[in-house]
C-alpha cells in the first residue's frame, strides 16, 4: 500500500477511531485513508488550532490518547497555543504534521518544524523512512502515553505516494500501577499519621478512577480525615459527608478554616502547585505526605515532608493494612461539629452567594446555581478560562474528574470552545456544558459553531457576557483607574448563534433565566443551545471587582 494509507492503517490498528484535523496537501491523503479505509470518524475543525485542542478535550474525557492531523508550515504554526495547553496541561496526544519536501529550500511553506514543536514543549518525532513506519509511530503513541504531552509525529510530504509492504504497529503500554509493601518512607507516613490531630486527605486528577477513588475514601474514613480535592479532582467524593471541597484559591470558607488549621495533609495524585496549595498558605508549617506514580511529580511544586512513588489506590489500601496491624486510632478529625458546620454552609451557599445585580443583569453565581440544576448530574463540565470560573468551580458538580475539563494550563482565554467539542465527542450520549467569557468565546469559539452543528453536538454552551476582558477590569479597578479600555460592545450571541444553526437564547433577568433553563431541559440534542448571559462586569463577586483570594 502507499504511506499514507500505511499510517492510517497504523492508527487504526493502535486503536485510534476519532481524529481531529484540518485539510492540507501535508496530510489530506492520511485523513482521507483513515476515514475511507479504516472507516475512523474524522471531525473537521475549521482552525487547525482548535483541532489539535478537540483531541485534548477528548483526551481529558476518555482517558485515551488524542489523535489531531494538520498540514506542514502555517498548518503547524497555527496550533502553537494547543501544544503548549497541552504540555503544561499534561495531556497525551498525538498530532500528524505534514512536512514539506526536503529539496524544496524554496518551498513557501518551508518551515523548521523541529524548532517550532520543541518552542512549546512539546515532543518530536519524525517517520524516520517508508520502512519505520510501524516503529516510529508506536513511539509517538508511546512516548504521548509515558510523557504525558503531545507528540507531534512529523511526515514527509515526499514519503507519503510511495509503496510499502504494512507491518502492524506494536504496543505495549508499561504497567504502572505499583505501591510501597514496606519502606522507610512508609514506615515515616503511618508515624505522621499516627500523630496527627487533624488530618486532611486531599486527593487529585491522579486519582482516575472509581476502584482508586473508593480506596482513597477507605484510607480517609480510616484515620477519621476530612477529605479535598484539587480543580482537576474535581467530582472525587461526591457523596461523602466530610467533603470539604476544592482545596486552594478558590476553596470555601469552611475548607478554608479546616485545611488552613490541619497538622498533615496526605495528597493522593495531585501536584500541590500554586493554586491547590492556596500560593503555600495551606501548606506552610505542615507535614505532608505525597503519593503520586510519577517520581517527577513529587516536591515538584510543593516540597513535602514523605513522597511515596506508587498508584494512589493501592497505597491507600497498603496504608490501611499497616494502620491496622499496628492498631493505631483514627483521629477524630471527622465529628459531629465539622459535619454540621459542612451542612449549614450547603444550606446556606446560595443565599450568602447570590447578589442583587443591576436590571438587564443576572448574578453570576444565580447563574451557575440554576445550570447545575437544569442539567442532569450525569455530565461533562468544560470551562473556559475567565473571572467567571470561580463561581461555576465552586457550583457545578461532576460525577467524576475525567468528566471535567479546564482550558487553564497556559491561562489563555478563548481554548474552551474547541476543546469542549472534543469532549462532547467523547461524552457518550452525556450532555456536554460548556461555560466562557464573552471575550473567549469572541477569540475562539464562535468560528467553531460550524464544527458542532456539522457533528450535531450535544452541547450547552453558557456565556457569561460581561462586555469586558474581567480579569483587566479587576486589575484597573484595583489601581483605582478607570476600567473603561477594559470594556467590550455588546454583542447579541444568541443570534449569532442561531445564524450557524444553534439554538439561541438571551438572559437579561431572572424570569428570562428560568425560560432559558426550561429550553435547557426541551433542547434539540442534536443541536448546540447558546445562552447568552448578560452579567454586570463591576458586580462580579458582590460588585467589589476583584477575584477571591
Amino acid at each position: 500500500m502507499k504511506v499514507h494509507e500505511a499510517i492510517a492503517r497504523g492508527l487504526s490498528d493502535l486503536g485510534c477511531t476519532e481524529m481531529f484535523g484540518v485539510l492540507g496537501d501535508g496530510c489530506v491523503y492520511v485523513i482521507d485513508s483513515f476515514r475511507r479505509d479504516c472507516k475512523g470518524r474524522y471531525i473537521a475543525a475549521v482552525h487547525e488550532n482548535s483541532a489539535v485542542l478537540m483531541a485534548q478535550g477528548w483526551a481529558r474525557v476518555t482517558g485515551k490518547i488524542g489523535v489531531a492531523a494538520v498540514t506542514h508550515g502555517p498548518g503547524l504554526a497555527n496550533v502553537v497555543t494547543a501544544l503548549i495547553e497541552g504540555t503544561k496541561a499534561g495531556t497525551p496526544m498525538v498530532l500528524l504534521a505534514g512536512d514539506t519536501p526536503v529539496a524544496d529550500r524554496e518551498h513557501a511553506q518551508n518551515i523548521n518544524q523541529a524548532q517550532l514543536v520543541a518552542a512549546t514543549g512539546a515532543g518530536f518525532e519524525p517517520l524516520r523512512s517508508p520502512n519505520t513506519i510501524a516503529e516510529d509511530l508506536s513511539r509517538a503513541f508511546y512516548r504521548a502515553h509515558t510523557e504525558r504531552r503531545p507528540i507531534v509525529f512529523n511526515m514527509p510530504v515526499e514519503f507519503q505516494w510511495l509503496e510499502v509492504e504494512y507491518e502492524k504497529p506494536y504496543l505495549r503500554l508499561p504497567e504502572t500501577r505499583s505501591a510501597i509493601p514496606s519502606s522507610t518512607d512508609m514506615d515515616d507516613a503511618i508515624g505522621i499519621i499516627a500523630s496527627s490531630r487533624l488530618p486532611v486527605v486531599l486527593a487529585g486528577r491522579g486519582v482516575c478512577d472509581a476502584d482508586a477513588e473508593e480506596a482513597v475514601l477507605r484510607f480517609a474514613r480510616r484515620i477519621e480525615a476530612p477529605v479535598a480535592t484539587s480543580a482537576r479532582g474535581k467530582g472525587l467524593f461526591n457523596e461523602d459527608p466530610f467533603h470539604l471541597g476544592i482545596s486552594g484559591t478558590i476553596a470555601n470558607e469552611v475548607a478554608l478554616d479546616v485545611i488552613g488549621r490541619s497538622d498533615c495533609l496526605i495528597v493522593f495524585g495531585a501536584s500541590l502547585n500554586k493554586y491547590t496549595s492556596g500560593e503555600r498558605g495551606l501548606t506552610r508549617g505542615k507535614r505532608i505526605i505525597q503519593i503520586n506514580p510519577l517520581p517527577s511529580e513529587l516536591g515538584r511544586c510543593t516540597p513535602v515532608t514523605v513522597g511515596m512513588v506508587g498508584d494512589p489506590g493501592l497505597t491507600a489500601d497498603a496504608m490501611v493494612k499497616w494502620l491496622d496491624e499496628a492498631e493505631i486510632p483514627g483521629s477524630g478529625a471527622r465529628n459531629d461539629d465539622l459535619q454540621q458546620e459542612l451542612e449549614n454552609y450547603r444550606e446556606k451557599a446560595k443565599q450568602k452567594l447570590v447578589h442583587s445585580t443591576p436590571p438587564g443583569t443576572v448574578d453570576l453565581y444565580e447563574l451557575a446555581f440554576a445550570v447545575d440544576e437544569a442539567l442532569p448530574k450525569d455530565r461533562v463540565y468544560v470551562s473556559d478560562s475567565g473571572r467567571f470560573m470561580f463561581a461555576f468551580w465552586d457550583v457545578l458538580s461532576v460525577p467524576n474528574p475525567r468528566s471535567y475539563v479546564d482550558c487553564n494550563g497556559f491561562s489563555s482565554i478563548g481554548l474552551g470552545a474547541a476543546t469542549a467539542m472534543g469532549a462532547a465527542v467523547a461524552a457518550a450520549g452525556r450532555p456536554t456544558v460548556f461555560v466562557t467569557g464573552d471575550g473567549g468565546f469572541m477569540l475562539g469559539g464562535l468560528s467553531e459553531l460550524a464544527t458542532a452543528v456539522a457533528e450535531q453536538l450535544d452541547l450547552v454552551i453558557v456565556v457569561a457576557n460581561d462586555s469586558s476582558y474581567g480579569a483587566e477590569h479587576i486589575a484597573l479597578t484595583m489601581h483605582n483607574m478607570d476600567p473603561d479600555i477594559s470594556l467590550l460592545p455588546s454583542r447579541d450571541f444568541a443570534r449569532i448563534a442561531e445564524a450557524f444553526g444553534c439554538q439561541g437564547t438571551t438572559v437579561t433577568s431572572k424570569e428570562e433565566l428560568q425560560k432559558a433553563m426550561a429550553a435547557v431541559n426541551d433542547r434539540d440534542r442534536k443541536r448546540p443551545l447558546v445562552i447568552d448571559v448578560k452579567i454586570d462586569p463591576a458586580s462580579v463577586y458582590g460588585g467589589t471587582a476583584v477575584a477571591r483570594p
